[in-house]
């Protein structure tokens, strides 16, 4: 299958530079990190190797740390095995939203790792639980690829893909984005120009602004929903890292650990890293892939005023 997730828009090539400044331009949007005197002495470390005893649950990002694209990492393998054989708590942490939570679990158990669907805390399922608890009335215009199964979602809704005219999306009491597969500038500013003329609620599932899928990046959901915010009166409603919903989600499935007692593990440090400090957990960087892969990583530590536990290259 061929990847359609943009790797450019309107003249940018996203690179990890590139996407650190992005996040660091968004920082009042995002949760607050800890002050100054709660900030920890980071270790670093080889890998997560001293640390199985030391937690009781381990929460892992997926994209940059187990994977990049369809490539697993078998170090990543190897390490979930271990933890999981040792009796440790073990969850999967995802932004990705594109496909449905049985798809993805389906995704990460052929790449290898030994999950159970209750393992496994999707952004779009934090969404479709949100959806549950609170039905949202009206017709909702849905950014995504036909193959990502809408109909989980459980609203009224209508395909938002390049080519829809903008009387269509005048028409919608909403938006709800899954994915940027398929996305280009043309949809882009046929959306932002409706939402300027009637704001409407955006529910964001990813809020990544880009995602490593092997040699690049891609501009995902949360770069455009920014953009949105920035040229429309909406304020968009997000449901992955580094948001509560995704943290309270993940809490819920761990079944009252003390979150001092658990390690999130990321290779981000705007969603994995601050997220995990807001949601109470201890946090790991990861350096070798991913976010900051090439970066002078403790210069990005300093400027963003985000300052893991530890840090490793790999798990």
């Amino acid at each position: 299958m061929i990847d359609t997730h943009p790797t450019s828009f309107a003249g940018v090539t996203p690179s990890p530079a590139w996407a650190f400044a992005q996040y660091q331009q968004i920082r009042a949007n995002l949760p607050e990190g800890l002050p100054a005197e709660q900030q920890p002495e980071t270790r670093t470390l080889d890998s997560l190797a001293p640390l199985v005893d030391q937690f009781q649950a381990f929460v892992f990002d997926a994209f940059g740390v187990l994977n990049a694209g369809p490539r697993a990492f078998p170090s990543a393998i190897r390490r979930i095995r271990q933890l999981q054989e040792r009796g440790k708590t073990v969850r999967i942490l995802s932004n990705a939203a594109t496909a449905s939570h049985g798809a993805l679990v389906a995704k990460y158990q052929g790449m290898g790792f030994d999950i159970k669907p209750g393992e496994l805390v999707s952004s779009r399922w934090v969404l479709e639980q949100s959806l549950v608890r609170q039905p949202r009335q009206g017709r909702f215009g849905v950014l995504s690829p036909a193959s990502s199964a809408p109909d989980t979602l459980g609203v009224d809704w209508l395909p938002v893909r390049p080519g829809i005219q903008a009387e269509d999306l005048d028409r919608l009491d909403g938006f709800i984005f899954l994915s940027s597969e398929g996305w280009n500038e043309e949809v882009q500013q046929v959306l932002t120009q409706s939402l300027a003329r009637h704001p409407r609620p955006l529910l964001v599932a990813n809020p990544d602004l880009v995602a490593p899928r092997g040699d690049c990046l891609t501009l995902e959901p949360g770069y455009f929903a920014h953009m949105l915010m920035s040229q429309s009166a909406i304020e968009p409603e997000f449901f992955g890292k580094p948001y509560r919903p995704a943290f309270d989600a993940v809490l819920q499935t761990l079944g009252g650990i003390d979150p001092a007692d658990i390690l999130m593990v990321g290779d981000t440090l705007h969603t994995d890293i601050l997220g995990g400090q807001a949601a109470g957990m201890k946090t790991m960087l990861i350096t070798a892939e991913g976010a900051l892969q090439g970066m002078d990583v403790p210069d990005c530590i300093a400027q963003s005023g985000i300052v893991p536990d530890f840090i490793a290259p790999l798990i």
